[in-house]
């Protein structure tokens, strides 16, 4: 799972089609964008994300800026529409304030209270990235209730991330 940032192009209106033209020629030349969804500019990093909000602000084309997530390949992901989208190179991002995601710590509890607890969670969460140690994807409003599930049966979490 990596950090991007998504940054949204507004067009203004009345602007003659070769305006939109060199701005995108613009964020060619300057900026390093990794990825494309329609109007939002996928890049990583801040300082990607600030040059590229410094070529939008001056024709007055900043949109929204999101912070997003990008997911392994390996994802498993039920609704995606709420919290995240698949961009046109097939890549799938979460939006970062609309999630958070955890582990079971492998220092406490056993395999019978893990599995327990995660049977009692699978109502409640929106994706799985299988690993070693698999990692869990839940609404960000529902972290107090995976943590009290976690207490329940004597487990801990490991935050992988959480938005503040």
């Amino acid at each position: 799972m990596r950090h991007m940032y998504g940054v949204e192009i507004q067009v203004p209106d009345g602007k003659l089609p070769g305006f939109y033209a060199q701005v995108i020629h613009k964020i060619g030349d300057h900026v390093n964008v990794f990825d494309r969804d329609k109007l939002l500019f996928i890049v990583e990093g801040e300082e990607e994300r600030d040059k590229l909000k410094a070529v939008l602000t001056k024709p007055n084309m900043l949109g929204d800026v999101f912070t997003l997530l990008l997911l392994p390949a390996t994802t498993q992901i039920e609704a995606l529409d709420d919290v995240g989208f698949i961009s046109q190179n097939s890549y799938h991002y979460l939006y970062a304030d609309r999630v958070a995601l955890f582990t079971f710590s492998d220092s406490t509890g056993n395999e019978k209270d893990r599995w327990a607890a995660q049977e009692q969670l699978r109502e409640h969460l929106l994706g799985l990235i299988p690993d070693a140690t698999p990692v869990f994807i839940i609404d960000s409003a529902l972290t107090d209730l995976a943590e009290g599930i976690a207490r329940a049966y004597q487990l801990s979490l490991q935050w992988i991330y959480r938005s503040e």
